[in-house]
C-alpha cells in the first residue's frame, strides 16, 4: 500500500500505539507540568520563579516518596532537648517565676511540635513566615499573601497583601479569613483598600519572621532542600513511563495487518475497499477474542475465525523489553541520593553502604539540621525578651543530639552529673521532659503519695555506708515485734563471726 493510501485511513493510528509515551516523553519532559526544561530554566534564575518553584516543590514532595521520606528525617530526627541559661538574678524567689513563665509559653506554643512542623515546611518551600499570636501560639502565614522586599534593622520586613482576600466571594468568607489573620488585620483595613486602592494594599506584620534556607543573604527566599535532586529524579519518571509503556504492549499485543498486491508482480495493489472490510472484520475478531464488545460494552466469549487471501498478512509487534541496562538504573539511583546530600542507609537503612560511610554521612546531615534548629533558636530567644523584663534574660539552646546518637549525649550528661552534681542536662536528656516537670513529679511523689516510705531501692553499695546512717535500702524498724529479732538484738548474735570465717 502506498504512503497516500496509509494516510487516508484513520483506521490505521490505532495500530500506532508506540508513539504515545516514547514520542510524548522523548522530548525530555517528564511531566506536563513540571518539564526538564523548565526546571532548568528554574533553575538559571531561581528568584525571578520562586512562586513556580515552591509550588512545584509541593507537588513533587507529594508525589515521590523519596522525597517526602527526607522531609520526614528532617523533622524527626532531632531529639529537641533544649536548656534554658539565666542571666544573674538576686532575688530566687523571682527567677522561680521567670522561669515558671517561660515554661508556660514554650508550653503555650507547643515548642516541640512547632519545630518539628517548622523543620518539614521551611525543607520543602524553602521559606517560612511565622507569626507570634497574643504570646500564646505560633501562626504559619502563607507565602503567597504576603510580600517581603526590604529590610530594617537586618530584619525582613513582611507585609501582607490584602487583593488575597477578594479572591473569597462572600463577605463571610472573607470576615473569617480576616479573623483568622494576625490582628493588624481588619475588616476596617480591607474596606479601606477596597475604597482607596493600592496606598492601601499592604500592610506590615509587627510580629511575623522569615526563615530561610540555602538562600542569598540579601534575599528573603531560601530554595526546597531538594531542589538538587529533582533532575534526576525527573529523569528517573521518564524511564519508569517508557517501562510501563512496554508493559503494556506485553500485556496487549499489537497485531499488524499489512497488505500486499493482487498480483504475484506487484503492480496491483489491494484496493480502499478492500482493506477496509477486513480491517474492521478483523478488529471485530479481537475485540470478540479478549471478550468484551465495545458497541454494547458488555462481556462477551468465543473463538472466531477468519480467512485472509493471499494479499493480507497477520504479525505481532515485537517488543524489546530491555531498553535499559541496570548500570543506567544505579546510575540515577546514586544521582539522586547524592544530589539529596543523604544516604540511603540514613532513610531506610539499606543501600549497600558500609558502616562508616554511613556513619559520616549521617552526622553530615545532622550538622545541617543543627544550622537549621540555630535559626529557630535565635527566633524563639526573641520571643522570651516580648515576655520577660528589660533587666532579665535568658538564652534558648537546642541541645546537638538526634534519635540517633541520643544514647551518647546521655551518657556524656551523666558523667557531668557525676563529676559536678548538675544534673538537669543528665535528667532532660534521659526522660525527654522538661526539667521543672521532673522535679515537680519528684515531689509530689515524695511529699503527697509518700512513696519513699513504700517503694525503696534494694540494698547495695550504693544505697549503704558505712555509717549505716543512710537511708537507702530496707527501712529499719525502731520497736521489732518479733521475738527471734528481739533475741538477736539483745544477745548480739549478729556480731558473732560466720562459721565460715571463724
Amino acid at each position: 500500500m502506498s504512503e497516500e493510501n496509509f494516510q487516508d485511513f484513520n483506521e490505521w493510528i490505532e495500530v500506532a500505539g508506540l508513539t504515545d509515551f516514547i514520542t510524548q516523553y522523548g522530548s525530555g519532559s517528564s511531566l506536563r507540568d513540571i518539564a526538564l526544561t523548565d526546571l532548568y530554566k528554574y533553575l538559571q534564575n531561581p528568584y525571578s520563579n520562586i512562586k513556580d518553584i515552591q509550588k512545584a516543590s509541593k507537588y513533587l514532595t507529594n508525589k515521590h516518596g523519596i522525597i517526602k521520606e527526607v522531609l520526614r528525617s528532617l523533622k524527626s530526627l532531632p531529639s529537641l532537648d533544649y536548656i534554658i541559661s539565666w542571666s544573674t538574678v538576686d532575688d530566687e524567689k523571682k527567677l522561680k517565676n521567670y522561669e515558671r513563665k517561660v515554661n508556660d509559653f514554650l508550653k503555650e506554643i507547643d515548642i516541640k511540635t512547632f519545630i518539628r512542623d517548622g523543620l518539614f515546611e521551611v525543607g520543602e518551600m524553602g521559606t517560612i513566615v511565622t507569626c507570634l499570636r497574643n504570646k500564646r501560639y505560633i501562626q504559619f502565614l502563607d507565602l503567597d499573601d504576603l510580600r517581603i522586599n526590604k529590610q530594617r534593622n537586618g530584619r525582613w520586613v513582611v507585609e501582607y497583601d490584602l487583593n488575597s482576600i477578594k479572591q473569597h466571594k462572600t463577605v463571610n468568607d472573607k470576615l473569617a479569613v480576616i479573623e483568622s489573620l494576625p490582628d493588624e488585620l481588619t475588616l476596617a483595613k480591607y474596606n479601606l483598600f477596597i475604597n482607596k486602592g493600592e496606598d492601601y494594599r499592604y500592610i506590615e506584620l509587627k510580629d511575623a519572621d522569615v526563615i530561610n534556607i540555602d538562600g542569598n543573604r540579601n534575599m528573603p527566599y531560601g530554595l526546597p532542600l531538594t531542589i538538587g535532586a529533582w533532575s534526576s529524579i525527573l529523569q528517573k519518571e521518564i524511564i519508569d513511563r517508557v517501562e510501563r509503556s512496554v508493559a503494556d504492549r506485553l500485556l496487549k499485543t499489537i497485531v499488524i495487518l499489512s497488505a500486499g498486491h493482487l498480483d504475484k508482480e506487484g503492480t496491483k495493489p489491494v484496493p480502499k475497499e478492500v482493506i477496509t472490510a477486513y480491517f474492521n472484520e478483523v478488529s471485530k475478531l479481537f475485540n470478540k477474542k479478549n471478550g468484551m464488545s465495545f458497541n454494547t460494552g458488555k462481556e462477551s466469549s468465543g473463538t472466531g475465525t477468519i480467512a485472509l487471501p493471499h494479499f493480507f498478512k497477520l504479525d505481532t509487534l515485537e517488543v524489546n523489553t530491555e531498553l535499559f541496562k541496570k548500570e543506567l538504573y544505579d546510575k540515577i539511583e546514586k544521582d539522586i541520593y547524592s544530589n539529596l546530600g543523604i544516604s540511603p542507609a540514613v532513610l531506610w537503612g539499606g543501600g549497600g553502604n558500609n558502616f562508616s560511610s554511613a556513619q559520616l554521612n549521617s552526622q553530615k546531615f545532622f550538622r545541617y539540621i543543627f544550622t537549621l534548629l540555630e535559626k529557630f533558636e535565635v527566633l524563639i530567644n526573641r520571643y522570651l525578651k516580648q515576655i520577660l523584663p528589660k533587666s532579665v534574660s535568658c538564652e534558648f539552646v537546642f541541645a546537638k543530639s538526634t534519635m540517633l546518637d541520643k544514647d551518647k549525649y546521655v551518657d556524656k550528661y551523666k558523667d557531668l552529673y557525676m563529676q559536678t552534681g548538675i544534673s538537669k542536662f543528665w535528667i532532660e536528656s534521659l526522660t525527654g521532659l522538661p526539667y521543672e516537670n521532673v522535679i515537680g513529679q519528684a515531689e509530689y511523689e515524695r511529699k503527697v503519695l509518700k512513696t519513699e516510705s513504700i517503694i525503696y531501692p534494694a540494698s547495695n553499695a550504693y544505697t549503704q555506708s558505712g555509717n549505716n546512717d543512710n537511708k537507702g535500702g530496707a527501712p529499719t524498724v525502731d520497736e521489732p515485734t518479733n521475738e527471734n529479732t528481739i533475741k538477736s538484738k539483745s544477745n548480739g548474735s549478729n556480731n558473732n563471726p560466720k562459721p565460715s570465717t571463724s
